[in-house]
């Protein structure tokens, strides 16, 4: 279903629209639904974003589970370059610590 929405828009702008939409070969209408509709997805999938990163965020809490940043990055170098390394081993969170910077 479609339901007509207005919008004032200034002058400089129409003038942008139509003229990407001209180079595009659209109408100026298609080109502003395609790119409110691009912009809708890339919020949606941004929103998404945030809440896994919450989501993970919390779960670290729960788990109390982390892993050495160093041990990580061996890990991974190790199986880029084709070896078969250990996976490291998960530590207790220690909240009464300060975060460092990563010094990679």
């Amino acid at each position: 279903m479609t339901a007509t929405t207005s919008r004032k828009l200034p002058d400089d702008l129409k003038k942008t629209i139509a003229k990407v939409a001209a180079f595009e070969g659209k109408t100026s209408h298609a080109l502003m639904v395609d790119t409110l509709q691009a912009a809708m997805e890339d919020a949606l999938v941004r929103q998404q974003f945030y809440a896994d990163g919450e989501a993970a965020y919390q779960d670290t809490f729960r788990s109390n589970a982390v892993y050495a940043g160093a041990d990580v990055k061996a890990y991974v170098m190790a199986r880029v370059n084709g070896g078969t390394p250990v996976r490291p081993q998960a530590q207790p969170l220690d909240t009464t610590r300060a975060m460092k910077p990563s010094r990679a």
